[in-house]
């Protein structure tokens, strides 16, 4: 296998060292007087994994299966850093492996991989139906991950940006618009390829991008079928003299930490579990390889959460005295307001506030700043290792105790029963 093509992890490629450096070196030279025997029954599976890494999204896979094999077996991973879209390399044919990690399948190379008779693990997400075990995102959970970020901020009109005859942003689209139009008007939604021949120049497509938003009723939140897109969204809407996110929201996926921080407005994204979509193909991979038979379903991984950025910290309401209450909520609800005080701060009385967020919200003004306390909870467990008492100081609450009562009746668990689920499936 040709030294110049291929990388063994740890020998070259600082990027992919990094990624793999807990799994340390797969292959030892024997010891003087150790048993040929020994050494053949020691000698770990070749593995290929043709997983791009020019993008975050495939790093974090990366990321995922080199977790999943620093406590597991190990294995002797074979990888080439090349771009998303790149065709598979010449050498993943012409050599034996014991299993196959592959993320650019399309329905030629699902045959070629049929008839190498090797345990695949299929990561595609343009192409379904290829018959092989696979892992990915549920991508209209990310849809509807979407959605819902917009209505929790009383948006009332929706729209998708997406592009045309790709599966994985059909599926967002869909998602997107099973919970937008549960009791909404039907969304707006523009699509163009996103590749080949037919793929329009930026500048027209900018242009294009710009007359429909022109066209939509404000404010209008819009999710983009990922980060890429959204960009396309913000510049058009600079274009055209629209206000993010004060009349056009926007929201994207993949969370690309530097680009979405580079964007202006900073962009909201839905971040997708790569990591433990990573993870769980080379579980099952390992699974494979010892003769276990296939999963008979799709193995879908659920996304990990919106990441708020100023392209949708917006409220999409226009009356005043709920715009200055939900203001005041979410600027308080960490320092332990009550719905009283709110009221006050926005000078009406407590029952027409109560109204108010019945008409334009469907819930009370208690349940938003249980929201908001419940959100900061959920984020100080899984990012921190505070103490339950510091979370409720952080959080609005002045006693921890009480604190967890709240969060079990709205969670449906305890916060302690709640960390030590995260840690168990990152340990996974």
């Amino acid at each position: 296998m040709p030294s110049q093509v291929l990388s063994r992890i740890g020998l070259n490629s600082n990027n992919i060292r990094k990624l793999f450096l807990k799994i340390g070196s797969t292959w030892r030279e024997p010891i003087l007087g150790e048993s040929r025997q020994r050494i053949i029954m020691n000698k770990p599976p070749q593995v290929a994994l043709i997983i791009e890494s020019s993008v975050s999204y495939g790093r974090r896979i990366l990321q995922g299966i080199a977790r999943y094999i620093s406590s597991h077996h190990q294995w002797s991973v074979f990888v080439e850093q090349h771009g998303l879209g790149t065709p598979p390399p010449a050498w993943l044919a012409a050599s034996r492996w014991d299993g196959i990690l592959c993320r650019p399948t399309d329905p030629a190379l699902a045959r070629r991989l049929k008839r190498m008779q090797v345990p695949v693990v299929d990561l595609n997400d343009l192409h379904d139906h290829l018959n092989l075990p696979w892992v990915g995102s549920n991508h209209q959970a990310i849809g509807r991950l979407g959605a819902r970020h917009f209505l929790e901020r009383g948006f009332r009109n929706f729209a998708f940006c997406g592009f045309s005859q790709e599966l994985w942003a059909t599926q967002r689209r869909e998602g997107f618009r099973e919970v937008a139009e549960k009791d909404h008007p039907p969304i707006a939604i523009y699509e163009s390829p996103w590749r080949g021949s037919k793929v329009s120049r930026w500048d027209l497509e900018i242009k294009q991008i710009g007359k429909w938003l022109s066209a939509l009723p404000k404010p209008v939140g819009i999710m983009a079928g990922n980060d890429a897109r959204a960009l396309h969204l913000l510049d058009a809407c600079h274009q055209t003299g629209l206000l993010v996110p004060e009349e056009v929201a926007v929201i994207g996926v993949d969370n690309e930490e530097i680009f979405c921080e580079l964007c202006h407005p900073a962009l909201s994204s839905v971040a997708p579990d790569a990591e433990r979509i990573g993870y769980q193909a080379a579980e099952l991979l390992d699974q494979l390889m010892a003769g276990q038979s296939p999963p008979s379903r799709r193995i879908l991984i659920e996304p990990l959460r919106v990441i708020t950025r100023r392209s949708s910290d917006t409220l999409a309401i226009q009356d005043r005295t709920m715009v200055t209450a939900l203001r005041f909520i979410h600027e308080q609800a960490l320092h332990g307001c009550t719905v009283t005080d709110a009221a006050s701060f926005a000078r009406v009385s407590r029952s027409f506030l109560e109204r108010k967020f019945r008409q334009h919200l469907k819930r009370s003004p208690q349940a938003e700043i249980r929201r908001v306390q419940l959100s900061r909870i959920k984020q100080l467990l899984t990012e921190t290792d505070f103490t339950l008492e510091r979370i409720s100081e952080l959080s609005g609450f002045e006693h921890p105790e009480y604190m967890s009562v709240v969060f079990k009746r709205l969670a449906g668990q305890t916060p302690g029963r709640f960390r030590k689920q995260l840690h168990q499936r990152r340990s996974q």
